[in-house]
């Protein structure tokens, strides 16, 4: 396995943005491949944004994650007390401090980004529904495309909405 460290910008036309407060994206060499694949099946309209990969959990950065998801915990369990069965999922590192292969992927419909979480993962169920609904056939031709190249993507809806996926090898 190769880690590769993206920057921000274009990467044979996939672009790279890193989630705050990264800098750059970490990422096994294979799955950029296989996103860059993707990226080129895809119809002309929409792109790929690779936003989040390896983080090593004993980094600035991961210490900086972990500071803000026990923040992040306590604010959702206040605001979503019936929905406390998806803190691990969407709260937990998902891979993400395991190796290159987990990462985070978004979209542009015609260079516009789509905003699946607004409000990251404390934007209302209803509100994710009718964001899923208004673009549902370019997230179903994504996660189609996913899937085909060896992705699984998380099981947690609100997870999904992030394009949180794991590469099989």
């Amino acid at each position: 396995m190769t880690l590769l460290s993206l920057s921000r910008g274009f990467n044979a036309g996939l672009q790279i943005r890193p989630r705050w407060p990264a800098r750059q994206v970490q990422i096994d060499s294979q799955v950029l491949s296989k996103l860059q694949t993707i990226q080129a099946k895809l119809p002309a309209e929409i792109g790929l944004i690779l936003t989040r990969g390896y983080e090593r959990r004993a980094s600035s950065l991961g210490f900086t994650r972990i500071h803000f998801r026990a923040l992040g915990v306590r604010l959702f369990c206040l605001l979503y007390p019936g929905r406390r069965t998806e803190i691990m999922d969407i709260f937990g590192s998902n891979g993400h401090d395991i190796d290159g292969t987990h990462v985070d992927v978004s979209f542009l419909i015609n260079g516009r980004r789509m905003r699946m979480l607004p409000l990251g993962v404390f934007t209302p169920l209803f509100w994710q529904q009718h964001r899923t609904r208004k673009c549902a056939v370019s997230l179903a031709q994504i996660q189609a495309a996913l899937r085909e190249e060896g992705f699984q993507i998380h099981r947690n809806a609100t997870e999904s909405l992030q394009i949180h996926c794991d590469y099989i090898l």
